[in-house]
């Protein structure tokens, strides 16, 4: 598991943030608590669908990371986390603004996780979303922070 601390989390983040599909829809991980994550895409017009408003796809991803980054306190460092399933209640369009997404995990067995994101624009609801993962053990590749948080235990 990932302790953290002030300085992992640090590093998680700038880890994180550094991913090219982060950087390409602009998201960025801006809190990581235990079972806990927010995140943010700031509006940007490469987000748009052809009817001026911001694709179902952006907010469905933002809520994906955010759940997998909450649970990623709870499992070491060496499992995978992949997306089982993801439902999406989409409740209104965004057309400007920040988006915010906020993950918590709901339960965590040991091979199955379940948690859910509330997406936000300006503060309304505008997406809603249960997420379940499955965690495979042992199987994740070396990742740039594993080694420096390794070191650290």
């Amino acid at each position: 598991m990932v302790e953290l601390t002030k300085d992992n989390i640090k590093l998680v983040k700038d880890t994180l943030n550094s991913s090219p599909f982060y950087k390409l829809i602009g998201m960025e991980v801006v809190d990581i608590k235990e079972s806990y994550s927010r995140l943010r895409i700031p509006f940007k017009k490469e987000l748009l669908q052809i009817q001026g408003v911001a694709h179902g796809g952006v907010v469905a991803s933002i809520a994906d990371a955010a759940v997998a980054i909450a649970l990623f306190s709870l499992v070491d460092l060496n499992d995978i986390l992949s997306t089982i399933e993801l439902k999406v209640n989409y409740l209104a369009p965004v057309k400007s603004g920040e988006i915010i997404a906020e993950g918590r995990i709901v339960h965590k067995g040991s091979r199955i996780a379940l948690g859910d994101a509330e997406v936000r624009n300006e503060g309304k609801l505008v997406g809603k979303a249960l997420v379940t993962y499955m965690i495979i053990k042992g199987e994740g590749k070396e990742l740039p922070y594993q080694k420096e948080l390794e070191n650290k235990k």
